[in-house]
């Protein structure tokens, strides 16, 4: 029976008497390929599979939401049971520039952190956000904070969780961007001398300018910026770490194919579930892809990317499927 609650809530709360409710479903396929050729890091390997994401729910004129739903990735070569589902359970707030959710709900459209900070590893064995997520746009920016909340302690897990904000502010072409990433490693419930407090912090502040839709070009955007991690173990004191660096990135888009680049010079960066090239510091990364299908509900990306780094190239193959379909059944007004 518990497991029916979520639904039953759900149906609830829409059948009652108010205006502009509907009901809403969404179901969506996620296919991927990413072949990580890394050996300058010591890290080749292959993730190789499918996600299935489907939800339903109702909302209110548009600004209150609510879902319910399962996120299930079926990983290549792996028993069919491998990975447990996940659950999709959210409200969602929006509304004025206003966006609030909290419950489980997916991060794909909302967090855009730089791979530095936040690898793209984290989409496809961790795709949604459990806590909260909050932001606020205006014409001519937008800044958001969200918590992730990735175990409870107990006696053989510890206590984990990520926050982070993010913002972009617009001055006609040209924007200034932040973004900060604190993630927290608490120790076991059962006290143990081998286990310590961890505090791990990552940012990046860039300025660019953003000319898309100004030239021949579909998109171009160009920005530098600095990148620093902070981080310390705790049972080690507070002997904080605190590498920084230069970033660079550019970004071109004509037609169906594009060009980006990626460029840091600096000491060897510590981030828990960032990019693990910035570990060895200088770095740099060239990405040649072709966008298929661009818009509507089929996206297709098929990406070469080669990464500069220890004096060698590494290369990578990639290649992100997004079907997604949905609808709406408007309810009866009073």
């Amino acid at each position: 029976m518990r497991k029916f609650l979520p639904l039953i809530f759900i149906i609830l709360i829409f059948s009652s008497p108010v205006r502009s409710q509907r009901f809403e479903w969404l179901a969506g396929f996620d296919g991927f390929l990413d072949n990580r050729e890394y050996f300058s890091i010591d890290n080749p390997q292959t993730i190789f599979g499918s996600r299935l994401r489907a939800e339903v729910g109702g909302s209110i004129s548009d600004i209150h939401r609510l879902r319910v739903g399962i996120n299930y990735l079926y990983e290549f070569g792996s028993a069919i049971d491998a990975h447990k589902p996940n659950l999709t359970l959210y409200y969602e707030f929006n509304n004025k520039g206003v966006r609030f959710y909290v419950g489980a709900f997916p991060r794909r459209e909302l967090l855009h952190f730089p791979l530095a900070l936040l690898s793209d590893t984290l989409h496809y064995y961790r795709p949604n956000i459990e806590g909260l997520y909050g932001g606020y746009s205006w014409d001519w920016g937008q800044q958001n904070a969200f918590l992730d909340w990735t175990s409870r302690k107990s006696d053989n897990i510890h206590e984990r969780f990520m926050f982070g904000t993010s913002g972009r502010m617009l001055f006609r072409d040209f924007f200034l961007s932040n973004y900060f990433l604190f993630a927290h490693l608490a120790g076991l419930a059962i006290p143990d001398p081998d286990n310590s407090f961890r505090d791990n912090m990552g940012y990046n502040v860039n300025a660019g300018v953003d000319l898309s839709g100004k030239t021949i070009l579909d998109s171009l955007s160009i920005s530098v910026g600095i990148l620093g991690s902070i981080d310390r173990i705790r049972v080690q004191g507070d002997n904080w770490q605190t590498p920084v660096g230069f970033l660079g990135e550019a970004t071109l888009i004509y037609k169906f194919a594009g060009i980006s680049a990626t460029y840091y010079a600096g000491e060897g960066q510590t981030f828990l579930y960032g990019d693990p090239f910035y570990r060895v510091g200088s770095y740099g990364r060239l990405d040649l892809f072709i966008l298929p299908f661009r818009t509507g509900p089929v996206k297709l990306k098929l990406d070469l990317g080669l990464h500069f780094a220890k004096g060698q190239i590494d290369y990578s193959q990639q290649l992100w499927l997004t079907f997604d379909l949905g609808g709406a059944i408007p309810g009866k007004p009073d």
